[in-house]
């Protein structure tokens, strides 16, 4: 066969530069500290390194954005169960004072004080929030538990509370009670003495009623049907005054609207007593400062905007913090706080409030006895003093029962509370186990994308220098073999 210079020439030619391209490339390399610089360069490596770029970056996004969240949501939520704990901890201390009447006559007044703001303390950590999200109100992260101001709660709510059977409570009633603004004689069959009722508690007191509108007389239902009996409002004093003269008529039930509840006598209880479900719909026009938002614990309506809310049975916030894994990192108030808590703390103020009026009564009674100006009727004063004495014994006996079981009503609110707080933790537990395993896949994919990715500067190196080396060589040798020719020799 003959070689022909032009032949020699370019076989001379593509060898220099394949000794040139790998010596690029090595450059390349060595510069970039990466195996490839293009797709074509490898398509192998380069479909790993998207694979694993992927699952890098998916895994960051669970470390660095979806984890913190979930832990600053989570970390804010056991910080309030545990200032709840402690709130509990001290109204507990306060029951336990008045359900042996510790309370000096001076202290009743501060005692009240102390209640009404440890409720409100606990509403407060109810309206705890996560960076502009209120954290125990489901999915209305943007409304907060309680109403913030009394411009905002200038609403009417229709709202349908829900009973059974087994929520029926009993209430004393005092009657002939002493009205220290009329003296006269008082005998002994019209001393005060208190009547116990059946009663089912709203969520509210101060409830709507207008005796000229009768869409603001409540709906009750009774598994299902219309209430049958008869239902009257009455406000608290006229309910005394009822009860002061007689009893309460059969298959009544009285909505008394100044305390929010609705009374039954016995008879009517025992007919109602067994039923699995009470409805009673009524209406609450004006919410005060740190009222709980009926939206959050009811299905109810607002009549001011038109807007219906329903309460829902799945408002979990869930947050993907893992490959497939969920985790859940909100609690609802409704598994947390009960509205009926803010009830039973205005109970026990107001059985404060209402020994301490006794006892003012007392203290006036007795200056007008001691008084010239009512010389002549030291026999009334005398009958109203004693009265009122017994009122006094009625109204404390009362009270410290209430306090009794106030501490009762408090340890199952702290046991429903520490059963979340547990909740909360084991959550805390899983993130934790889930943040652990993220950093390691990160490492892991780290390794891997550098492995299938980057190259080892020690061996590009080596390689450099020697593709550096035969590139010298192979243009050395060109320069040899193309500098003479045939014509050299004729």
């Amino acid at each position: 066969m003959r070689i022909t210079n032009t032949m020699m020439t370019n076989t001379t030619m593509r060898n220099v530069n394949k000794s040139k391209t790998n010596l690029y490339t090595t450059e390349q390399q060595m510069a970039s500290q990466k195996k490839i610089s293009k797709p074509s360069d490898d398509p192998i490596i380069a479909i790993r390194a998207l694979s694993l770029r992927t699952s890098l970056t998916e895994v960051e996004q669970y470390l660095k954005k979806n984890v913190p969240d979930a832990e600053a949501w989570i970390g804010l939520t056991e910080t309030s169960l545990d200032n709840m704990d402690g709130i509990f901890n001290d109204i507990y201390g306060y029951c336990n004072q008045g359900s042996t009447d510790s309370f000096t006559v001076d202290n009743r007044k501060a005692i009240i004080e102390c209640i009404d703001q440890l409720k409100n303390a606990l509403y407060a950590e109810g309206n705890a929030d996560c960076s502009g999200r209120y954290i125990f109100t489901g999915y209305r992260t943007d409304r907060s538990l309680t109403f913030q101001n009394d411009t905002e709660a200038d609403l009417s709510y229709r709202i349908k509370q829900s009973f059974s059977g087994d929520d029926f409570t009993t209430a004393k009633y005092m009657k002939n009670s002493v009205d220290v603004n009329n003296i006269a004689s008082i005998a002994a069959s019209d001393t005060p003495e208190t009547e116990e009722v059946f009663r089912l508690r709203l969520a509210y007191d101060n409830c709507a009623y207008d005796a000229a509108d009768n869409t603001t007389l409540p709906q009750i239902t009774v598994d299902g049907a219309a209430y049958g009996g008869t239902l009257t409002a009455v406000t608290a004093e006229e309910l005394e005054g009822i009860l002061s003269v007689g009893t309460m008529a059969d298959d009544t039930a009285y909505y008394v609207y100044d305390k929010g509840e609705v009374v039954f006598s016995k008879t009517t209880y025992s007919n109602l007593k067994d039923s699995d479900s009470i409805e009673i719909s009524y209406q609450r026009d004006g919410f005060e400062k740190d009222e709980l938002r009926p939206e959050h614990y009811f299905d109810c309506e607002d009549l001011t905007n038109g807007v219906t809310y329903t309460m829902g049975d799945n408002q979990n916030i869930e947050y993907t913090i893992n490959f497939s894994q969920t985790l859940k990192v909100n609690s609802r108030a409704t598994d947390v706080l009960s509205y009926n808590i803010g009830r039973d703390l205005d109970d026990l103020m107001n059985s404060l409030t209402e020994v301490a009026n006794i006892e003012s009564n007392i203290a006036k009674l007795k200056e007008m006895k001691a008084s010239s100006l009512y010389a002549g009727q030291q026999d009334e004063l005398e009958s109203m003093i004693t009265a009122a004495n017994k009122e006094l014994d009625y109204a404390k006996s009362n009270m410290e029962a209430l306090f009794a079981k106030g501490m009762t009503q408090m340890k199952a609110y702290q046991s429903t509370l520490n059963t979340e707080i547990s909740d909360v933790g084991s959550r805390e537990v899983r993130l934790s186990l889930a943040k652990s395993r993220l950093t390691q896949q990160q490492t892991t994919f780290k390794d891997l994308k550098s492995k299938n990715e980057d190259v080892e500067l020690e061996d590009i190196t080596v390689e450099f220098a020697a593709a550096e080396t035969v590139y010298d060589a192979a243009i050395a040798t060109a320069a040899k073999t193309v500098r003479q020719s045939l014509l050299d020799y004729l």
